[in-house]
């Protein structure tokens, strides 16, 4: 498991030091929080693990939501998705 954190990691860091878009920057900030929630896995391997991956799952979600927002107003303001300049 934690070699499945690791991956996901280094995936998301090499993602946003790369990416130009807006669409890939968050993606990586998926892949970096998805790392983040695996590893916790990993730490509370017990009952209450199961507890903490249905609150995963809700974060998770709600955070994509917010971020599919976020792309919307972005695109609708500036025409774009760019991050570099016009």
């Amino acid at each position: 498991m934690i070699a499945i954190s690791l991956i996901l990691l280094v995936i998301g860091a090499l993602m946003l030091v790369l990416s130009r878009d807006l669409v890939r920057l968050l993606i990586s900030l998926e892949f970096l929080f998805a790392s983040l929630f695996t590893s916790l896995l990993e730490a509370l391997n017990s009952p209450q693990g199961y507890e903490v991956l249905v609150a995963v799952i809700f974060t998770s979600s709600s955070e994509l939501m917010i971020l599919a927002a976020v792309i919307t107003v972005f695109s609708k303001i500036l025409r774009t998705t760019s991050l570099e300049g016009k």
